[in-house]
């Protein structure tokens, strides 16, 4: 059986057989094995904490438990024991995607339940876990506290994950990732007056046939009295620059009917158009603020520090507050992050976490690297695009998408750029954050900002 202790036991063995060179400096990584999506992003006790998709076992997926770090400005991370490990019957296989929320100076989790029936299927429950000091968690007996049992026939039971819970008007809630029979993503709602005692209420929103077959990682959330969900679908039907990722992350604006407990959407936007940006999760900051990060990784694609035995893969994006404009979600550093990277320049090699600000009246092309090996962005005026194009690694990332994702753009009429560099990884932020573009890439050995 996995635990909570074999897997605290497990980091500490073989943290110091990991190999950095192409560790983040900025960016949250797992001291040792894998991380995937953020779990439980929430600000508690004056700290923000951010729990994560980990198997310390390996750098590949595995058997998830539960990692946690904490930090005071979103960018230096504490890393604190395991939180939750697969050691009940409920979640014997995984403790997959979930969510956090605090409850009387208590910190709440709920998650979902992996398992892997005798008989070769699969079942997915939703669990809930509670902390009074924010380290240790206990899971309460009630587990688990959402099954199939409780949701429609039109849904297929055994894809029901990654429950976002929130509150609203006193009562608790949760959007829950589903299959539909017709093929299609959808979210469910769930809703408890006390965190243990939990209903099916509605289906909240349903996809259409080119919208993906599977949505996962729900969020639901307001800014500036508009809300919003976030959904990461698997599939959604490419359209020109847009959902190239085979798995995409999108917002989707509009608003609740509270009586019908349906969500009405206006529009889906994706979120980032770079290679690697996936399950964004938001929480709320002390000053009201709606901050989002997601896993800088998609499915699908090659492990290149597993692949190179370094002991490690996979990481955060920098944290993003969320501003509505007229324009949609914007999405901008926090300053404290930001004072983090070094100002550089065009012509300059890269020393630590740096970051280029960029006035664009013409078209740009600018390599990130070497002279054989250079990940390449920048803007074509005439096509109006913002691109990162990794064809001139000698590190290829290829993925399963039957078409070619070497190049990823935005259409859109940039007239500045702000591109942050870490040591295996860039995030551009187009026009104050109207777009943005996250992608890794792998270079070895003196990395140099040149114009092409």
């Amino acid at each position: 059986m996995k635990t909570v202790d074999k897997a605290n036991q497990i980091i500490q063995t073989e943290k110091g057989k990991v190999n950095p060179i192409f560790k983040p400096q900025a960016h949250l990584t797992p001291e040792t094995g894998w991380i995937n999506d953020p779990n439980g992003f929430i600000y508690f006790r004056g700290e923000y904490h951010l729990f994560y998709q980990f198997n310390p076992y390996e750098s590949v997926w595995g058997p998830m438990h539960w990692g946690h770090a904490k930090s005071k400005d979103l960018v230096n991370w504490e890393q604190l024991p395991v939180a939750l490990a697969p050691d009940k019957a409920y979640d014997k296989d995984g403790c997959f995607s979930g969510s956090a929320i605090v409850k009387d100076d208590v910190l709440w989790l709920m998650y979902t339940g992996h398992i892997n029936n005798e008989d070769g299927t699969v079942s997915q429950v939703q669990n809930m876990a509670f902390s009074t000091d924010g380290i240790h968690f206990e899971k309460i007996e009630q587990n688990p506290v959402a099954t199939a049992e409780g949701l429609p026939e039109e849904v297929i039971a055994n894809d029901f994950r990654d429950p976002k819970i929130f509150e609203k008007d006193g009562h608790y809630y949760s959007v829950v990732a589903t299959k539909h029979k017709d093929n299609v993503g959808c979210i469910v709602l769930l809703s408890s007056p006390n965190l243990t005692d939990w209903t099916f209420e509605s289906i909240f929103l349903k996809g259409e046939a080119n919208q993906g077959f599977v949505w996962e990682c729900p969020d639901y959330f307001e800014v500036d009295g508009q809300e919003y969900l976030i959904i990461s679908p698997m599939r959604y039907q490419k359209d020109g620059n847009d959902f190239v990722n085979l798995n995409s992350n999108i917002f989707v604006t509009g608003h609740v009917d509270w009586d019908k407990k349906v969500f009405v959407a206006d529009s889906f936007k994706e979120i980032d158009h770079g290679h690697d940006f996936y399950a964004a999760q938001t929480t709320e900051g002390p000053e009201g603020e709606r901050i989002m990060v997601a896993w800088m990784h998609t499915w699908g694609r090659k492990l290149v520090t597993n692949d190179l035995d370094h002991k490690w893969y996979g990481q955060m994006t920098l944290p993003r507050i969320l501003k509505k404009t007229e324009n949609g979600l914007y999405q901008v550093l926090p300053t404290s992050v930001l004072e983090v990277f070094k100002d550089i320049e065009i012509g300059q090699s890269i020393q630590g976490p740096s970051k280029l600000s960029l006035k664009l009246e013409d078209s740009l092309e600018v390599k990130l690297g070497s002279d054989q090996d250079y990940l390449q962005f920048g803007y074509d005026k005439e096509s109006q695009e913002v691109y990162i194009d990794r064809s001139h690694l000698k590190i290829q990332q290829a993925g399963e998408e039957e078409w070619p994702t070497v190049r990823r753009a935005v259409t859109v009429q940039a007239t500045d750029l702000l591109v942050l560099v870490d040591s295996n990884c860039v995030e551009i932020l187009v026009n104050d954050g109207q777009e943005s573009l996250t992608s890794t890439f792998y270079v070895e050995g003196q990395t140099c900002l040149n114009t092409l």
